[in-house]
């Protein structure tokens, strides 16, 4: 049964990736049903989907083994999540399972589904129908599938296992982990071009929402290049990853083209809901940068046919709201970002809680509501910690169209001052005195002091000598002319050592310490212990 089972599997399964003959389910055998729903679903046949998906669920009895009963509640979710469903989650399959809401009751199965590559393609499924119901925080709550071992033959893996590390990037990236979902797809590769080219697209996510535009850039032109024909899941799935990644940049006119090249249409019918929904959103928001009100809302009427899915209720709460934004009516526009937060966040969508929250930040600024700062910064909080970068980013901006910034969040570092702020940080790490960098700069000594204050706490250090050594070096020469214990000084210096740390360190007196500070200043031509910092390496700040 196990040899049959991987047999009927592999050969689905190379049939997604190549595109050959599918194989023909025993229409008894309710796993076998499952596997060719997610094939239709994966080749875009949706009612072929929704129908084997249903069979499935049909064959189930009291004997049914976890593994088939998870495969066929999680084929259906995936079916369905190309469906329009209003109302609640217990529409997908009412009177088919025990809620109506197969992803919940396949929950009660997933640990006793056991090993195997039928086991792993379960929880692949389960996963990824989640994913695409936009119920992300259960997807990142399922046990991950391992490519390891997958559907081996003659010692190699089956080419659809790094489709399992897709997912996980996936889900990780959505949820708003982006640093997670770096490591993830780090080391990647497939021979397979749709399948390499997915990766190339997936990492086009990521890197966007990590706020690296040259990199993102280069990934998605790496897609336009080869343009796939979105015939199939896999190759409309490159377009719309590589959207998203221009999305995270802001680049509104990209995504929307590349939205365009995968939907087959203005109804965009041949993408799953939720990337309609959000297909949609981002055609509205590409036709009001053209400045384009018009085409805006005939996008959004577009979108308001998705009204009362599950899968779109946030979407549709941020649609609204740039509509409402360029109607000019702030109020109502707050009230519909928050609703788009707070639907996102209990689904655990946290890069479009993100995109929420910059949002009700915007129409505070448009309401003169001071609550905006606040409302942005705790975005931009929230998302360092995460390495979404392209959140902090955005929300700097929508602070800087209201004449604000963002205070510098801890470990930013360069990266989160300003040009001025920059300079600053720079005659500071030269040893200069508040006072000093005042007459350099021709300002005032009370705003050297916001200066220096913001630049401490983008280091994340209380001081000009804990900023000293903790600023990168750009070159590390050993410092010329002092002895070696002068040198073991500068040695235990460079780590942020107070004067009694260096001489318990080096078993010596404080006093002795002094003095061989002294010297070294004197040697160096400095006047202080950043001086003696600054001597040894040169910082590396960025042009």
């Amino acid at each position: 049964m196990m040899r049959e089972r991987e047999a009927f599997l592999a050969d689905a399964l190379d049939a997604v990736v190549g595109g050959g003959a599918v194989p023909t389910p025993h229409p008894d055998d309710a796993w076998q049903l499952a596997v060719a729903a997610f094939v239709a679903g994966e080749r875009l046949e949706a009612d072929r989907a929704t129908a084997l998906s249903r069979e499935a669920i049909e064959r189930l009895d009291a004997a049914s083994e976890p593994v088939v009963r998870v495969t066929a509640y999680a084929a259906r979710v995936f079916a369905a999540a190309a469906e329009l469903h209003p109302g609640s989650w217990a529409a997908v399959a009412p009177g088919l399972t025990p809620t109506g809401d197969p992803l919940v009751d396949a929950l009660a199965d997933v640990e006793r589904l056991g090993a195997g590559s039928d086991a792993a393609f379960a929880r692949y499924l389960l996963a990824e129908a989640a994913l695409t119901s936009a119920r992300v925080g259960l997807a990142a709550r399922l046990p991950a599938p391992d490519p390891v071992g997958f559907l081996a033959r003659d010692g190699r893996d089956h080419a659809f296992g790094v489709v399992f590390t897709v997912l996980g990037t996936r889900v990780a990236a959505f949820n708003g982990r982006v640093a997670e979902a770096q490591q993830l797809l780090e080391g990647a590769t497939s021979e397979v071009p749709l399948l390499e080219l997915l990766l190339v697209a997936t990492d086009s996510l990521v890197h966007g929402n990590a706020a690296d535009p040259q990199r993102t850039r280069a990934l998605v032109d790496r897609v336009r290049l080869q343009n796939p024909r979105p015939d199939s899941r896999i190759a409309a799935g490159c377009h719309l990853l590589a959207s998203y990644g221009l999305i995270a940049l802001d680049d509104v006119r990209g995504g929307a083209e590349l939205v365009l090249a995968a939907g087959g249409g203005p109804d965009l019918d041949r993408l799953m809901i939720v990337d309609r929904a959000i297909g949609f959103e981002l055609l509205v928001n590409a036709a009001l940068v053209d400045d384009d009100p018009d085409a805006a809302e005939s996008w959004a009427a577009r979108a308001e046919q998705l009204a009362g899915s599950p899968i779109c209720d946030a979407s549709l709460e941020r649609t609204r709201c740039r509509i409402l934004l360029a109607r000019g009516d702030a109020a109502d526009a707050a009230r519909a970002a928050e609703r788009a937060g707070a639907m996102a966040r209990a689904e655990g969508r946290m890069i479009e809680a993100a995109e929420s929250d910059r949002l009700a930040g915007r129409a505070a600024i448009a309401a003169n509501d001071g609550s905006a700062g606040r409302r942005l910064q705790a975005m931009a909080d929230e998302a360092h910690l995460t390495g979404h970068r392209a959140a902090v980013e955005a929300a700097a901006r929508e602070l800087r169209s209201a004449g604000r910034r963002l205070r510098p969040l801890a470990g930013t570092e360069w990266h989160g001052l300003s040009e001025r702020e920059r300079e600053v940080a720079r005659l500071l790490l030269d040893g200069l005195s508040n006072a000093d960098i005042a007459s350099a700069l021709y300002v005032s000594p009370h705003t050297v002091r916001v200066h220096v204050s913001r630049v401490l706490a983008a280091f994340g250090v209380a001081s000009r000598f804990a900023l000293a050594a903790r600023v990168p070096a750009s070159r590390a020469a050993p410092v010329g002319g002092l002895t070696g214990r002068q040198s073991e000084v500068v040695a235990q210096l460079s780590t942020g050592a107070s004067n009694a740390e260096i001489a318990e360190r080096l078993g010596i007196s404080v006093k002795t310490v002094e003095k061989h500070l002294h010297e070294i200043m004197r040697r160096l031509s400095v006047t202080s212990r950043v001086g003696i910092l600054r001597a040894e390496a040169a910082p590396a700040a960025p042009e």
